[in-house]
């Protein structure tokens, strides 16, 4: 009777829609962190005078964000093992943290979206803000010209379907790689039942 009794919990763990509370409850907070984040690291730049530093608050706030929501996976594993199944193979671990990292990243462009409503001009402003940082710094007219161009393009046509395509990718790898960690800290193995 206790076999088939976790023979079935087993069985309930393998299907994919069990998954998707996990996924959408760590994506929703941690693409509120980065959201935030985002907009903090955002106006610094927006308010900041240019300085000519490499090391501006818009390249601060990328890497604040990637650290903040690297482990995103890992709770989604976490809240998985608690709510719903204790049991999760390495490669269920592997795609919960990838779609918790793509859950990241559409909610937050959904979030930055929303914000163009409020302040439809942010954009312009952390553009004009970085580029006017870019021609701050000591560089060549020519290399100066050319970085202030790719920046203009890359920050500027950003589609929300382009957003998600470059976006989703690294942190959904990475994530990939904490769920998977997440996986063989929290989760059971199916030789550990005990009887």
């Amino acid at each position: 009777m206790e076999m088939e009794e976790v023979n079935q919990e087993q069985e309930k763990s393998f299907s994919f829609s069990s998954y998707w509370p996990s996924i959408a409850i760590v994506g929703a907070i941690f693409s509120l962190v980065s959201f935030v984040i985002g907009l903090y690291f955002g106006y610094q730049q927006i308010n900041a005078e240019p300085s000519g530093s490499f090391i501006s608050p818009v390249m601060i706030s990328s890497g604040v964000i990637c650290l903040a929501t690297a482990f995103a996976g890992m709770l989604a594993v976490w809240h998985y093992t608690k709510e719903v199944s204790p049991f999760m193979k390495l490669g269920q671990g592997a795609l919960v943290g990838f779609l918790t990292g793509a859950a990241i990243v559409l909610f937050s462009t959904i979030l930055n979206e929303l914000w163009l409503l409020i302040d439809p001009e942010y954009t312009q402003k952390l553009i004009d803000a970085t580029i006017a940082n870019v021609e701050a710094m000591d560089l060549p007219q020519d290399a100066s010209n050319d970085m202030v161009d790719a920046m203009a393009q890359s920050m500027g046509d950003q589609s929300f379907f382009k957003q998600l395509f470059i976006g989703i990718p690294i942190p959904g790898l990475l994530n990939m790689a904490t769920a998977m960690i997440g996986v063989k800290i929290f989760a059971k193995k199916e030789d550990e039942i005990s009887f």
